[in-house]
């Protein structure tokens, strides 16, 4: 079973999720998930969601793999592209069971 899912993404909106080095697993960031929406992949066998993300301009974090913690789903490695100063994307693909 997925830790992350769109649904429990949806849930969490508006909230801060922690964000963490894979490299040396020191805090980084923090952002807020300001929107989830449903990914252009959606058959039989895959599908997709994306996480937008909101941060401190003064913070920005550049594209890259990182350890994202919050106590709904604990830790889990994803990566995230920047869209604008303060802005970020994750887009999750998945092969369906």
């Amino acid at each position: 079973m997925e830790k992350v899912t769109q649904e429990l993404m949806n849930s969490l909106v508006g909230q801060e999720i922690d964000v963490f080095s894979l490299q040396n697993e020191q805090q980084v960031g923090k952002l807020a998930i300001s929107k989830v929406e449903q990914g252009r992949i959606d058959t039989e066998e895959f599908s997709s969601f994306s996480i937008s993300l909101l941060g401190d301009p003064k913070n920005q974090l550049p594209q890259d793999n990182y350890l994202f913690k919050h106590n709904a789903f604990g830790e889990y490695p994803m990566f995230m592209s920047i869209h604008d100063i303060d802005k970020y994307q994750i887009v999750i693909s998945r092969r369906r069971n």
